[in-house]
């Protein structure tokens, strides 16, 4: 094959990229689209529910891409995901106990920092090459005197709904918004798990209560209901069109309620699919939940890469805390979801506007939360 690769990327943390990409392996197949910035992973299932992960380019020790003066990526093309993780842990992982571990895969976030933990026993450097388009992905794994390269299969992506697959957030439309931690709605999502509800229902108000509630309905159990409590159970509830209250373990809350809805907003999803965030929940220090006014939600975790870590700055709606941002300490993962409408999953995005990448939120930006 001549000549050199177009796109060529070192890490020297194999189990960064590892447990990353492991927050949205709920399907078999990933697309990938490489830019000057960094790598964006993309998964869906369904049409419903779509998991998304950026590589920030700082994530590695080398990053070089050549493209031509008026492309500002490659093609994107999709790739096995599952045969991705298998390769980047090829020299083994050690599992957690079973008292670390989350029910829905990932680590506990008591456990300590998911990327320090000595659960983790993943090393090496991992070298991503990628020749020309519709070339194999070659993965190259090294640790002391061993090396394994992988030459992975590249497809062609959005050949099945010829768009390109992904679910747009309105993000000039929220309806709602709220930042806490990530630890908060993990133990949320848990406790409506015992009764195995098969939708979940998202309740908020700024004006009276509840002001923001997870319900479960639907299982064999009856039905459940999670409430976060207000900032103080002595104050009175609020009266008059301004009065707001919101949820003590809330860093941001705003409701923007539709007209007609009595200042509520109220939308259902369908529990199962909810779960698929389950490992970057667990993983995750915090979460900005969003809506728009189409219903769709956006849950977008903030993971904290640790001491000496590489990764991208943080950005706009992140759930970062107030503190500036501080380049080389966090990575994001977002996942959208479809609502229900009726009582039946809504399965077609197809009146929903294309997003462009700059519109994505792993995208950078310069505004502070």
């Amino acid at each position: 094959m001549a000549g050199s690769p177009i796109f060529t990327a070192v890490s020297t943390s194999a189990r960064q990229l590892y447990l990353l990409l492991r927050c949205i392996a709920f399907s078999q197949r990933a697309e990938v689209e490489i830019t000057q910035q960094g790598i964006k992973f993309s998964v869906e299932e369904a049409r419903v529910v779509q998991g998304l992960t950026f590589l920030d380019k700082a994530l590695f020790s080398s990053y070089n891409l050549r493209l031509k003066e008026e492309d500002h990526s490659l093609p994107t093309f999709s790739v096995s995901i599952v045969a991705l993780l298998e390769t980047l842990q090829i020299f083994g992982i050690a599992e957690a106990s079973s008292s670390a571990r989350n029910p829905y895969g990932g680590f506990s976030s008591s456990y300590g920092n998911a990327f320090t933990t000595p659960a983790l026993a993943l090393g090496g450097t991992c070298r991503i090459s990628y020749q020309e388009a519709g070339a194999p992905l070659t993965i190259t794994i090294q640790e002391g005197s061993v090396t394994t390269t992988c030459e992975m299969n590249t497809y062609q992506a959005h050949d099945e709904y010829g768009d390109d697959g992904g679910i747009p957030l309105d993000r000039n439309s929220l309806c709602l918004k709220a930042i806490m931690r990530s630890a908060w709605l993990n133990d949320a999502i848990g406790e409506l798990s015992g009764t195995n509800p098969t939708v979940l229902v998202i309740n908020a108000s700024s004006r009276s209560a509840p002001f923001f509630s997870l319900e479960g309905e639907g299982g064999p159990f009856g039905d459940s209901t999670v409430d976060f409590m207000p900032e103080s159970k002595n104050d009175p509830t609020p009266s008059g069109p301004r009065a707001k209250r919101q949820p003590l373990v809330t860093e941001t809350f705003s409701v923007v309620a539709p007209s007609g809805s009595n200042g509520r907003v109220c939308q259902k999803y369908k529990f199962d699919m909810i779960k698929r965030a389950g490992r970057a929940m667990a993983l995750a220090s915090k979460v900005s939940i969003r809506q728009d006014q189409q219903g769709v939600l956006s849950l977008q975790f903030m993971i904290d890469l640790g001491d000496g870590a590489n990764a991208g700055p943080r950005r706009d709606d992140s759930a970062a805390a107030n503190a500036p941002p501080t380049p080389g300490s966090v990575a994001f993962v977002d996942f959208r979801f479809v609502p229900l409408l009726d009582d039946e999953e809504t399965g077609s995005t197809a009146e929903l506007e294309d997003e462009t990448s700059e519109e994505l939120d792993l995208e950078p930006d310069n505004e502070n939360p």
